[in-house]
C-alpha cells in the first residue's frame, strides 16, 4: 500500500521535478563496498505516477556492474559553478583523464558522502538528489544504454522524502 504524501513532501517532489533539464548530473551507485560515479547529461522525468526517470549513459563505464548488481543508482544535480565534481568525475563523460582521479580507485574516498534509500553515495555539493531502483535497462544498440529508474527517495535543498511506490504490471 502506498504511503500518502503530505503537502511539504509534495512540494519537495515538485521542486525537484522542476529542475530537470538537459544539464550536468552525477550518477552514482554502489555494491558490496565498491562505489563509483559518472557525469551524465541526459536525465528526464518519464512519469509522475508512479515517479519514473530515464537516464542515458555511455556504455562501458566502471559504474555498469555496480548498477547491474545493486539494481539502483542516484542522480545528483551539479551546480553550474561547481568545478570540483566536474574534475573528479569528468573523465567518465568525455574520455579525458581527470587530474584528481585514478582509474580503479574509489572516487568518493576522502569525500564526505551520505546515502538515502538505495545506499548510492550522495555528495553534499549537489543540492538535489534523486535515488532510484532500476526498473529497466535498455541497450539502445549504439554507444549508449538507457536506465529507467523508479524514484524511491528525493533530497532537495536539505529536505528528504522517501517514496514508497507500487509499480503495476502495466508499467513494467
Amino acid at each position: 500500500m502506498e504511503t500518502p504524501l503530505n503537502a511539504v513532501q509534495q512540494q519537495v517532489i515538485d521542486s525537484a521535478i522542476a529542475r530537470i533539464e538537459r544539464g550536468r548530473y552525477l550518477m552514482t551507485s554502489c555494491y558490496d563496498g565498491s562505489r563509483s560515479g559518472i557525469l551524465v547529461e541526459s536525465v528526464q522525468w518519464l512519469m509522475l505516477e508512479p515517479l519514473l526517470i530515464g537516464v542515458s549513459v555511455r556504455k562501458g563505464h566502471e559504474i555498469d556492474p555496480l548498477i547491474r548488481d545493486s539494481r539502483s543508482f542516484a542522480i545528483g544535480f551539479i551546480d553550474e559553478d561547481d568545478k570540483f565534481i566536474t574534475r573528479r568525475f569528468g573523465e567518465r563523460l568525455n574520455g579525458a583523464e581527470s587530474a584528481i582521479y585514478v582509474q580503479g580507485s574509489d572516487p568518493f574516498d576522502t569525500l564526505a558522502s551520505e546515502t538515502l534509500v538505495t545506499g548510492s553515495p550522495l555528495l553534499p555539493q549537489c543540492r538535489t538528489w534523486i535515488d532510484c531502483e532500476v526498473l529497466r535497462r535498455v541497450d539502445i544498440e549504439n554507444a549508449f544504454e538507457f536506465f529507467v529508474g523508479t524514484v524511491v527517495g528525493i533530497r532537495h535543498e536539505g529536505e528528504t522524502v522517501e517514496i514508497d511506490q507500487e509499480i503495476s504490471e502495466e508499467v513494467e
